[in-house]
């Protein structure tokens, strides 16, 4: 009697449910609340910077002309933004391309030291990005000046020589020229490079699945299914986890950063617009800066033309660097359909689908009740 109640109080040692689940894919490590709130800041600041930088090239061209043209028409009243000396326009606009390589040159080297697998030719190539940019901000923003000092006249007649336009401006006389809006330029350039380097955050949260499932792989005896990782060394895979873990939280700040500043230059655009240059000033450059913009990332970088690689490619591919937005925005039409539009809070939606809330209205009371 007492050897069959010690039978049913058997127990299994915890060694066989261990032994159970040998082989399978290991969870992700639990959350904390502060990344919970830093990935939900990260997610408002995707929603301005990952926009189709086809459409905002569409938006910027039409307000700058129809809102210049606007601005020259319609009488607007004044106001902090209409004064030169007001704090962003000294502080940020005219540092603008200093505040903009800081925090994207930031962002540029912690990503590709991970993505190139600290390969510092492959991290060189990214930065030479920017600095292909640099390069076309310094040329096009002294050809505007140029341009403004070599083809204008002082509103009264004084003697010509190499510095008329200084020499006017110190007898308080007007210079009239034609001065191509670099405001305009600078602004808009500077948030379509922002935009395209922010791409390499498109799908860099699952680069930490990639390194779970890859670690499981190689130390499993079975072969799981293949990740974008398992070309990489043992001793390139070590370097990833290890940098992915250290430079994530920065990369994050930085690209908050790079959202704040898309966003106030977009702030300070329709500033100038309304309140600074001609039309056909600004127009212009914005038109130049848009071209430039397309040479760069559409022509040059996007056929290797000068061994220069787009945002994301590296000694892995954890996204599509050519087309990582379609891929963002597919994946969102597939969880709405097209007849059917949610409101939706980080991807998950506030009240199920009308179809599904119809279905559940045609049973009996009886039988929702139970």
């Amino acid at each position: 009697m007492v050897k069959s109640i010690s039978a049913l109080n058997f127990r299994p040692p915890v060694e066989s449910k261990t032994s159970e689940r040998k082989g399978t894919k290991p969870l992700p490590e639990p959350t904390s609340i502060q990344q919970v709130l830093l990935l939900m800041v990260v997610h408002l600041c995707r929603k301005i910077l990952f926009i189709d930088p086809n459409i905002k090239v569409g938006i910027y061209i039409m307000l700058v002309f129809f809102g210049s043209i606007l601005g020259d028409v319609l009488p607007v009243p004044n106001s902090y933004f209409s004064r030169k000396d007001n704090i962003f326009n000294i502080y940020f606009v005219k540092l603008s391309w200093g505040w903009t390589m800081i925090f994207v040159g930031s962002f540029v080297y912690l990503t590709s030291s991970v993505y190139s697998c600290g390969d510092k030719t492959k991290i060189r190539k990214h930065m030479l990005r920017l600095l292909f940019a640099t390069f076309m901000w310094f040329f096009w923003t002294k050809l505007f000046v140029t341009i403004e000092e070599s083809y204008g006249y002082c509103s009264k007649p004084i003697v010509r020589s190499s510095n008329s336009r200084k020499q006017c401006l110190s007898k308080g006389l007007s210079w009239n020229s034609f001065s191509l809006s670099g405001h305009t330029f600078i602004l808009i350039y500077c948030a379509l490079i922002i935009m395209e380097e922010a791409k390499a955050l498109v799908s860099w949260e699952a680069i930490k699945d990639h390194l779970r499932n890859e670690d499981h792989n190689r130390s499993s005896e079975e072969s799981g299914s293949a990740t974008p990782l398992d070309c990489l060394s043992a001793e390139q895979l070590l370097f990833v986890r290890d940098k992915y873990e250290k430079f994530t939280p920065f990369i994050r700040l930085s690209f908050i950063a790079m959202a704040v500043l898309a966003l106030l230059w977009d702030i300070m655009l329709m500033a100038t617009i309304i309140y600074f240059h001609s039309t056909p000033e600004k127009f212009v450059a914005s038109v130049i800066a848009v071209l430039l913009w397309f040479f760069s990332y559409r022509f040059l970088f996007s056929r290797r033309l000068l061994g220069i690689p787009l945002p994301g490619e590296g000694s892995f591919r954890y996204m599509n660097p050519a087309q990582p937005l379609q891929m963002l925005y597919a994946r969102r039409a597939s969880l709405i359909t097209k007849t059917e539009k949610t409101s939706s809070f980080m991807g998950m939606p506030f009240s199920p689908p009308k179809l599904l809330v119809k279905e559940y209205s045609e049973y009996p009371r009886e039988i929702l009740k139970g």
